[in-house]
């Protein structure tokens, strides 16, 4: 019987996809790697594809148009995805800027119809693909704890995400990993996981396990 081939990850998202906020841009998808691999004794072939500043819309754009992205997932046995924070934060600022207390609704039900056709997307991507595989959301994590607006909209996204959840897919905790944690898991910035929050993020990943055999 010839060894089975190597499992292919792609991680797919925004900015903390992407690894801002860790030494290096070492971030949680190259962690997680990592943890794969030590976990299941094998090498991965991995894909970043990760793009700072991308909405919920730009991805969903980039799924139906970036062959790039289109084929990372089409070959990957294992994806992940950071989406959302980018949403929250433009509805912040319409808030913060207008006192706009429908941004965080309007945001909300934005978020809502590109999520689930987000979801919807990769599975559609994955149709032909003859081999298990698995996928995994990283939940919202709360940067201004101290607000309560922002807990009930970080909530609420969270809510949206968890709606993904079936026999591939799993959402990565992050929201109560973070929780109380803040002040030490945060960049500078205040608004990206710093190199701690980054691990802190594979990490609760790594604790879904790897459900399919073929991992």
């Amino acid at each position: 019987m010839p060894p089975l081939s190597p499992p292919c990850y792609t991680a797919i998202g925004d900015s903390i996809t992407a690894g801002v906020g860790a030494w290096f841009h070492y971030g949680y998808a190259q962690r997680y790697r990592d943890f794969i691999e030590e976990d299941r004794k094998t090498r991965v072939i991995f894909r970043n594809v990760g793009k700072p500043g991308w909405t919920s819309q730009q991805l969903l754009h980039g799924l139906k148009t970036d062959t790039r992205l289109i084929k990372a997932i089409q070959t990957a046995d294992i994806i992940t995805c950071s989406i959302g924070g980018n949403d929250l934060l433009q509805a912040a600022r319409v808030y913060d800027k207008r006192n706009n207390k429908k941004a965080g609704d309007l945001a909300l039900r934005a978020f809502h119809h590109h999520f689930l056709s987000i979801h919807q997307s990769i599975k559609d991507i994955k149709k032909s693909s003859s081999t298990p595989y698995m996928i995994r959301y990283i939940e919202l994590y709360n940067p201004l704890p101290e607000l309560a607006l922002a807990r009930q909209w970080v909530k609420k996204f969270n809510q949206i995400l968890h709606k993904a959840a079936d026999s591939h897919t799993k959402i990565a905790p992050v929201y109560t990993a973070f929780l109380h944690h803040e002040h030490t898991l945060l960049f500078i910035d205040g608004i990206h996981p710093n190199d701690k929050g980054h691990r802190r993020i594979a990490e609760t990943i790594r604790s879904l396990g790897y459900q399919s055999e073929h991992f």
